[in-house]
């Protein structure tokens, strides 16, 4: 579930890069949290009840080489589950910042 997010262009392709850098890592981390939120939801969806239980025993460890391991075993398509998720919120993300920006917010 750790997938990384190519941080170092996201910034740039929403068009934040004349933002102080201190709101760039604000942000980003704001945004981090919600695909990373997005991700445990669809995922847990698809695992059995028992799959489920097991997952929380590797959460609460938090080693989460061993989440994304379990997750990949589990279902099938999760990379491109990810990938999906982690698509549509930058698309989400530039329709929000392009309507604000036309709002001059």
């Amino acid at each position: 579930m750790n997938k990384k997010l190519n941080t170092s262009n996201i910034i740039t392709e929403l068009g934040l890069s004349d933002l102080p850098r201190t709101t760039q890592l604000k942000l980003l981390t704001q945004m981090t949290e919600s695909v990373l939120k997005r991700i445990t939801v669809e995922v847990l969806e698809k695992l059995s009840e028992e799959d489920r239980k097991e997952f929380e025993k590797i959460q609460e460890k938090g080693d989460t080489e061993a989440m994304d391991k379990f997750l990949k075993e589990k279902i099938a398509n999760y990379e491109e589950i990810v990938e999906g998720i982690v698509a549509d919120f930058k698309e989400e993300m530039k329709k929000t910042i392009a309507s604000l920006k036309s709002k001059n917010i």
